[in-house]
């Protein structure tokens, strides 16, 4: 599907690194692990931070992955990009809780859980620590009105209402206003991860007690 959707005739027709796949596996149902040739040179376009490591750059390949076929393939749970000699891997991974859709508090954690995740994917070298809390990305930005997420729910399927509390954001580099910056962010992070039927489609942030409130729309990103 991923190399029909590249309009490509086999995987040698993909970019640098991408053409470097040499086998692919899946152990179990939703999980794909693969394996790239040991000469793959890192960074080789000199494109990531100075902060990324090798496992972002393996990260950043199965999320181009998941965006060309995650979407349509709602099984798909992780893929892993690795060099054959176990030396290197990165994996990106839907998050998934198992939350029943038609219980609004369980699938309103469950894409809190997967935004948590898409702020780990992009945040976890620069912060030197995996997020698996907002505590632990508060402590690495304390002025991100996004580390303040205070309560998220859902009045109704496919629609997310998060409130964030007051903080050091406060008229800081990132109020901009924040609830316009927090909304489109992580409505986006959410998605990426989701298959069809899982998209959150309407997601309103209310800051500032709400004095600041904005909504962002799945069908505005929609390419």
């Amino acid at each position: 599907m991923w190399k029909d959707n590249s309009g490509i005739k086999s995987t040698q027709g993909f970019l640098y690194p991408y053409n470097l796949m040499t086998s692919w596996e899946s152990p179990k149902e939703g999980i794909l692990n693969i394996y790239l040739d040991n000469s793959m040179i890192f960074n080789q376009d000199g494109m990531l931070q100075s902060y990324q490591t090798h496992e972002d750059e393996l990260r950043i390949m199965g999320i181009v992955m998941f965006e060309s076929v995650g979407e349509k393939s709602p099984e798909l749970e992780s893929v892993t990009f690795a060099t054959e000699d176990g030396k290197n891997s990165g994996t990106y991974s839907r998050a998934r809780t198992g939350a029943d859709p038609n219980d609004r508090k369980a699938w309103a954690n469950e894409k809190y859980v997967q935004w948590l995740s898409g702020m780990n994917d992009v945040y976890e070298s620069m912060c030197h620590a995996e997020i698996t809390t907002l505590d632990v990305y508060r402590s690495c930005l304390p002025d991100d009105p996004h580390a303040y997420v205070d309560k998220v729910t859902s009045p109704a399927f496919g629609e997310l209402v998060v409130t964030i509390k007051d903080g050091p954001w406060l008229d800081g580099t990132y109020d901009t206003p924040a609830s316009s910056f927090v909304s489109s962010n992580m409505l986006i992070k959410i998605n990426d991860k989701a298959a069809v039927g899982e998209q959150v489609e309407k997601l309103t942030v209310i800051a500032r007690n709400g004095e600041d409130t904005d909504t962002a729309l799945r069908e505005d990103w929609l390419q």
